[in-house]
Parts: structure tokens; sequence; C-alpha cells
């Protein structure tokens, strides 16, 4: 129900932004490097998640809103506008911590060798934006917003060696969860001509996710902080 809820809130806001007045609209494409920090960071296995640094790519559509009477630059055009975005991170797993915890955990493990695929978060927001000029053709924009995440922790395959004996392998498959997410961005944007801009843009997103796995008949539920700083290199294309 609650994964209603998250995506029933973002289409409301989205439809709510989209129906005011516009002036232009931007496509920007961008792709960098994903760094997870506190508790997704965290090489702890009651809270942490062994991410890595790893890799992000999105796309956004923006637009600059129309109000009579409001703020406007120097080339006419309102400093407020609204967004957009989704895209997609991947995070690769710390293997040689979690399998230092895991046997830590577990006296009887001799020896443990994990494949692991990377962390997956989808992430869908719109927001609002400001833009400040700095210098002749440089703006910074920052960015508010707020909307879903759709998580997927990775399959790992684990072949343990036991003390005096056990399994000779086993597997976690993945488990997904859609859950509230919200971000801050800074961009710095310069106008190479009208028709396209190349930024730098760093951005902030945090969610909290609920995993379900099953052992068995049993169901255990793990919440985990999802944590990013996300730093690209953005191109902007003028679409009219």
């Amino acid at each position: 129900m609650h994964r209603l809820i998250y995506i029933s809130l973002f289409a409301l806001l989205t439809s709510s932004l989209f129906a005011q007045s516009f002036s232009k609209i931007d496509l920007s494409l961008q792709s960098g490097l994903s760094i997870p920090l506190f508790e997704y960071a965290a090489k702890n296995l009651q809270d942490g998640s062994f991410a890595m640094p790893g890799y992000t790519v999105a796309g956004e559509l923006s637009t600059n809103l129309r109000f009579n009477g409001g703020e406007k630059s120097a080339n006419g055009n309102n400093n407020t506008g609204i967004f957009v975005q989704s895209g997609l991170t991947l995070n690769p797993i710390d293997v040689g911590y979690l399998g230092y915890e895991k046997m830590q955990a577990d006296p009887f493990i001799t020896k443990l060798f994990i494949r692991s695929e990377p962390f997956k978060v989808i992430h869908l927001l719109g927001g609002v934006s400001y833009n400040y000029p700095l210098f002749t053709k440089v703006n910074l924009q920052g960015q508010l917003g707020a909307g879903v995440f759709f998580s997927s922790t990775p399959y790992q395959l684990y072949k343990p060696e036991y003390f005096p004996f056990g399994p000779p392998y086993f597997e976690i498959t993945p488990s997904k969860d859609i859950s509230f997410a919200y971000t801050a961005g800074l961009r710095a944007i310069y106008e190479t001509n009208p028709w396209y801009q190349i930024a730098l843009s760093a951005s902030f997103k945090r969610s909290k996710a609920a995993f379900d796995f099953y052992s068995g008949n049993t169901l255990r539920t793990d919440e985990r902080y999802i944590s990013l700083f996300d730093a690209s290199l953005t191109l902007i294309l003028k679409l009219f």
C-alpha cells in the first residue's frame, strides 16, 4: 500500500508542476560517479550495505516558469523552474569486508568466497530549481525534489568451507522495494551556445527501503537507508 501512496504522490506533484505555464524545455543527459554515504557504505551486518563507489546515469526534463511579477534574470527569463529526473545507479559490493563480517558472525566457516552483483537503484524524482547568474555565461542552479526509489539488492553466491562440514554453496536472491526519496543538488552551468550547455552536477539523494527475504518458511525484513552523493558531467540540450 505504501508503494502506491509514494507513486501517487509523485504523479500528483509532477502533474501539478507541469500544469504551470513554461517558457522553454531543456533535456539534460548526465553520467558520472556515485558515492555511497552513511549506512549505505557501512561495513557491518546490522544496518550496513557494504556499497562501494559506482556509476550513475540520468536524464532530466526541466523548464522555467512564467509567473506574472516573478523575479527575472538578466536575459528576461524567470529564475525559478521545475524538473523531472529519472536515472540508474549501480554500486558494487565490497565482498572482501562482507566475507570477513560473515566469517566473524559464524565461527564454523573457515573460508568463504562471495560473488555479488551490484546494488541497483532506479530513481524517479521531481521538484523545483533556482538559477543564479554568476558570470556572463556561467549560472549556478540549485535543486530540491522528492519522488521514489526502485531499489534492488544484489544476487549473491556464497561458497563457504565449514568445519567440520556444511553446504557447499548457497545463494541470496534479489529483493526489491519502492520507497520515498528526496534530493538536493547544485549545478554549475556554462552556456557554450544558444542550443546546448555543459555543466558539472552534484546531488545528494536519500531513502529508507525495506527488503523482504525468505529463509525456508520464515520471512525477514531488512530496513536499509540508501544515501548517495552523485557527481556528474551534464549536457543540456535546448529543445524549444
